[in-house]
């Protein structure tokens, strides 16, 4: 459980689901170096939770929006 007055964080290092988590409107709020990972962080919610979900259940976005945010990701790991 988080500490008073902090947030609690979604982590990943799949870019894909941040990808799609992107095109659910969903913006991540920083950048974690973990060796070579990189991990995308996201503010948890419960909407978050269910998008991370519809991920896992292949449910879909825009192709084009895809694709650009997951070319966007890209460019900030390097």
């Amino acid at each position: 459980m988080p500490e008073p007055g902090t947030r609690r964080a979604f982590e990943t290092s799949d870019i894909s689901l941040a990808s799609f988590l992107r095109c659910r409107g969903f913006p991540f709020e920083d950048l974690k170096r973990s060796g070579n990972r990189t991990l995308f962080v996201f503010r948890h919610s419960d909407e978050l939770h269910r998008a991370v979900l519809a991920y896992a259940n292949d449910e879909s976005v825009p192709v084009r929006s895809f694709s650009n945010n997951l070319r966007d990701l890209k460019a900030l790991t390097r």
